[in-house]
């Protein structure tokens, strides 16, 4: 990833430094302006890309939220209605006779 987001030159201790516009030729300024807007369309679809990786991440995060909230609520009326189950057989079987 850090290949992609450094123009070439960057990696290393030093950074590649351009020539001043004026001693360039138009080709050679032509080309570099093509190649920063390459790189820039790269960068724009990485960056697109990691946000859509984190919306779909969110979303799967609020999935299992609602899941597990939904699970402990079937959880909670299972555990009352065993325990309802559970007093009516007790006062059935300990009730005075």
């Amino acid at each position: 990833m850090r290949r992609l987001l450094l123009p070439p030159g960057w990696i290393g201790a030093r950074p590649h430094r351009l020539p001043p516009p004026d001693e360039m030729e138009i080709e050679e300024i032509d080309d570099l302006v093509a190649t920063l807007e390459a790189e820039n369309k790269v960068m724009k679809a990485v960056l697109r890309s990691e946000r859509e990786a984190v919306a779909e991440l969110r979303a799967q995060v609020a999935a299992l939220t609602t899941q597990q909230a939904h699970d402990e609520d079937r959880q909670e009326d299972l555990r009352a209605d065993r325990d309802r189950w559970a007093s009516l057989v007790e006062r059935l079987l300990f009730a005075p006779r």
